[in-house]
């Protein structure tokens, strides 16, 4: 056996079982996401709890939208085959602090490709979750997005010209740049919470939530 290897656990020859009991009633916790995963299926999501199913899905739902094809496409796509980006922003840290700053991420390697993507969908859907619950939502066109996107394709082309420069290279990317949301604030709209009697439908601590945020993007 090399220091490498990992040395295996002795287990008492007196205990063949398990070592872990299960203890806890499970069945309303299971029922809940059996629940949620056949309203995530019915929208193409078929892992509701991985990679941002939960949010996605309730967005697709609020919009009436048909999710994208894959990590490549778009994100979602309407009745009228128009194309949508979407983008989520926690409030909540890894600490279960409030963030007093928010931006929206892209993409961990950013390429010309993916700009050319940013550019062509009908518009940007920029949610807020506070936890579970959706805070605020913005659409904004993509053309008011566009000085990010040419600074963005100005630093890839310098990349590419300095790599032409040297004999090539790894493909040219950024690493995940971020728009901030007083940015989309200001130039998007809001769609949610609606104005009007469905306003009703958030809770006041979302409400709350709400007003905080407005006051971080004026």
């Amino acid at each position: 056996m090399t220091d490498h290897q990992p040395v295996p656990r002795q287990r008492d020859p007196q205990d063949q079982g398990a070592l872990l009991r299960p203890q806890g009633d499970i069945r309303k916790i299971v029922e809940l996401g059996l629940q949620l995963q056949r309203s995530a299926s019915e929208r193409h999501i078929h892992n509701v709890f991985d990679d941002g199913g939960y949010k996605e899905l309730l967005l697709l739902e609020l919009f009436n939208l048909t999710k994208g094809g894959g990590r490549v496409g778009n994100d979602a796509t309407d009745a009228l085959g128009r194309e949508y980006e979407i983008k989520t922003v926690a409030r909540m840290n890894f600490k279960g602090e409030r963030k007093k700053s928010l931006s929206v991420t892209t993409e961990h390697t950013l390429t010309l490709d993916n700009i050319d993507r940013y550019r062509s969908v009908h518009l940007w859907i920029v949610a807020v979750f506070d936890q579970s619950s959706p805070e605020a939502i913005y659409e904004i066109h993509p053309h008011n997005l566009e000085p990010y996107f040419s600074q963005w394709e100005a630093a890839l082309r310098r990349q590419i010209e300095i790599d032409a420069r040297r004999g090539g290279g790894a493909r040219p990317h950024l690493n995940n740049p971020k728009i901030p949301l007083n940015f989309v604030a200001r130039h998007g709209v809001q769609v949610w919470p609606p104005n009007g009697p469905a306003q009703g439908m958030l809770p006041n601590y979302i409400q709350d939530g709400l007003e905080e945020a407005q006051e971080f993007v004026e």
